[in-house]
């Protein structure tokens, strides 16, 4: 069976490689299991690298939306990072934001969509936990394959070509 082309993931790789950036790319059964994700990165040669969750917030006003990045096996809870933030209460983002801005739908959302972000609507956080991540990996706009990029190459690298800014906050663990 053939695949449908996606016109983001294409962009995404090929942005990638027009800047340089060193990434691996690896093709997988969908799923939300992490122990599978494990899985999957082991038979594609990857390891030391942490899967991320990826959530697209808004404030109550719908004014301001960001991007989350957390390890994927945290849970959020919206207070503590809501908090955090220096902003109210976040709630998540209506399927237009996720669509309209970062060309994307809820289960493919990745730091790596905001190449779509021109008019630099999202404030982009990471969870603290991945500064000491040696890879990271992302869905490039597809749940059916990851991205894995070295840490340096993600932060020093692919947020300063997309001219993006990340603000750190801690994502508390499950008590």
């Amino acid at each position: 069976m053939l695949e449908t082309p996606r016109p983001e993931k294409e962009a995404i790789l090929c942005f990638l490689r027009e800047q340089k950036i060193p990434f691996q790319l690896f093709s997988h059964p969908v799923t939300d299991d992490l122990e599978e994700k494990k899985k999957n990165d082991l038979a594609a040669g990857v390891t030391d690298a942490v899967h991320c969750k990826n959530l697209v917030l808004a404030n109550r006003q719908k004014t301001r939306f960001f991007l989350l990045t957390m390890p994927y096996g945290k849970r959020f809870r919206t207070g503590p990072v809501s908090r955090q933030m220096a902003n109210g209460r976040l709630n998540f983002a209506e399927p237009e934001i996720l669509r309209d801005v970062l060309h994307t739908a809820s289960g493919k959302v990745s730091p790596l969509e905001l190449i779509f972000d021109k008019d630099k609507r999202l404030e982009f956080f990471m969870d603290e936990d991945l500064k000491s991540a040696p890879r990271l990996c992302f869905h490039p706009a597809d749940d059916t394959c990851t991205v894995v990029l070295e840490k340096e190459d993600f932060f020093d690298h692919f947020l300063r070509d997309i001219g993006v800014t990340v603000g750190f906050v801690t994502v508390p663990a499950e008590e």
